[in-house]
């Protein structure tokens, strides 16, 4: 089922991206797009009436054009109302991550998710861009996120590869180490008799 569901999404958000280039507003869409994602996100209520089938598709592109009408293109705005048309917004969420990574392809980027312990500063952020950039050969765009845990060091996700230089990992490495070599004493000192 998962797999039916990536290709619906990755269908919809493909018809809503060959349209955006074409009209020339594909940076726009993407931007609202985002916002979307971030209403669904902290706004369960909003998903939950979306999702409801006892309420009517006109009653849910009503609310949808009146809360988001001038806010979004008409691109945007049409694709939601066709969203809703086929009983399709329980996939939003998938559309959302789908049309972003087209867009991303399309514009020759790739997005790196880098989590660190504290947030980079712009010298440490734009040495990681251009390493990863020589790297990759493609344009970088650094999703960044702050997590405490992390102790020290990063953890970079690019697509399904990660790669993992944070202090934790590397704590954690040492103590399966020495865990493992099980040290006994009698093994290390010398008899001084």
């Amino acid at each position: 089922m998962a797999a039916r569901d990536d290709n619906l999404a990755t269908v919809y958000a493909g018809a809503l991206l060959e349209l955006a280039f074409e009209k020339g507003v594909h940076a726009e869409v993407l931007a609202e797009l985002r916002a979307l994602g971030e209403i669904l996100r902290q706004v369960p209520r909003f998903v939950t009436f979306l999702n409801t089938p006892n309420i009517g598709r006109e009653v849910k592109k009503d609310l949808v054009d009146r809360v988001l009408g001038g806010q979004f293109s008409d691109a945007t705005q049409n694709f939601l109302r066709v969203v809703i048309d086929k009983r399709r917004q329980a996939h939003l969420g998938a559309m959302i991550a789908a049309f972003e990574d087209g867009y991303h392809a399309r514009m020759g980027e790739v997005v790196v998710l880098v989590t660190s312990a504290a947030a980079l500063v712009d010298a440490q952020r734009k040495r990681l861009a251009a390493a990863l950039k020589r790297r990759l050969d493609k344009e970088i765009i650094l999703d960044e996120r702050v997590d405490p845990r992390l102790l020290g060091g990063m953890v970079l996700r690019v697509g399904d590869s990660r790669i993992d230089g944070s202090l934790r990992s590397r704590l954690e490495s040492i103590g399966a180490r020495l865990t493992a070599a099980r040290f006994r004493s009698e093994d290390y000192y010398e008899d001084q008799g």
